[in-house]
């Protein structure tokens, strides 16, 4: 056996491997393209090619998207800040321009209530924790003129009342409370009485027009306004409109279910009536 080794046979088997080897090499170094053969070495390093060139671009397409990754990563992170940034852009822009038109809102009740006296717009902070009545904080308080009883306004009509303060911040008591009861008319056809809140209606934001006549005129649509006559509210701001008419629980009377003209689930900021003409006869009333 030791002989075949040191054999001549032994010897050309071996020039033979390292002859097909150095073809493999230089096949996957020149990228699988090699010196043109024919014949029968040609039909032997053709497979062998096609193989050499299958692993090379195999290795290369691996490599290209391993250097390539903490690239794509950077990239994927500077993509989600700056969706981040055009988010919070967006969510400003919103939030400036519904500012602008409750500032518009605002401007329209000093031009409608020019005897009125007004604060600063006011920011919603919060609700009152279990009040079926929708009760909110407001970001102003005793040390930017507002009282307790002062009524709250916006653009769209009377939203309710100071009902607590501090100096900083106070809380607003919403017409659904039946705590809040507010001289009502309907001008274009002589009709009053009185809105108040409700338990049973306030889930739905309603409130409802008391102590009517039988044969009231009151019909679904017909728009409610603050009256000039005894009470806290000044003249003229809109409460809400008609929704239904039906008996009140005694059977002698009547009332209006009233949807008040305030959208509640969308309000952000509010204004405070501070004075107004003849509240001085109103605090004597109180």
């Amino acid at each position: 056996m030791g002989g075949f080794f040191r054999s001549k046979k032994f010897r050309i088997i071996l020039c033979v491997i390292a002859l097909f080897i150095g073809i493999m090499l230089y096949a996957v170094t020149q990228n699988g393209y090699t010196l043109p053969t024919t014949g029968f070495i040609g039909r032997i390093l053709n497979p062998i090619r096609s193989v050499s060139n299958q692993i090379s671009e195999h290795v290369e397409d691996t490599l290209h998207v391993f250097t390539r990754s903490k690239e794509y990563q950077t990239e994927n992170e500077e993509l989600r800040q700056r969706v981040a940034e055009l988010e919070k852009q967006v969510v400003d822009y919103n939030k400036m321009e519904q500012q602008l038109t409750d500032l518009q809102g605002f401007m329209g009740v000093k031009e409608a209530h020019e005897d009125n006296h007004l604060s600063d717009p006011c920011t919603i902070i919060g609700y009152v924790e279990n009040d079926p009545f929708h009760g909110f904080y407001i970001d102003k308080g005793s040390k930017d003129g507002i009282s307790v009883y002062d009524p709250v306004v916006t653009s769209e009509g009377l939203v309710g009342i100071i009902s607590e303060i501090s100096e900083t911040y106070a809380t607003v008591e919403t017409l659904c409370s039946p705590n809040l009861s507010v001289s009502a008319e309907v001008t274009t056809k002589k009709e009053s009485g009185i809105v108040e809140g409700d338990i049973t209606l306030a889930p739905d934001y309603q409130c409802r027009m008391i102590y009517l006549d039988k044969d009231t005129k009151l019909e679904k649509g017909d728009l409610l306004t603050t009256s000039n006559s005894v009470g806290i509210f000044p003249q003229g701001y809109l409460i809400g409109s008609v929704v239904s008419i039906q008996p009140m629980d005694s059977g002698l009377s009547y009332c209006a279910v009233v949807r008040p003209s305030v959208d509640y689930e969308n309000l952000s900021e509010v204004i405070v009536v501070t004075d107004f003409a003849g509240k001085e006869q109103q605090d004597a009333s109180k």
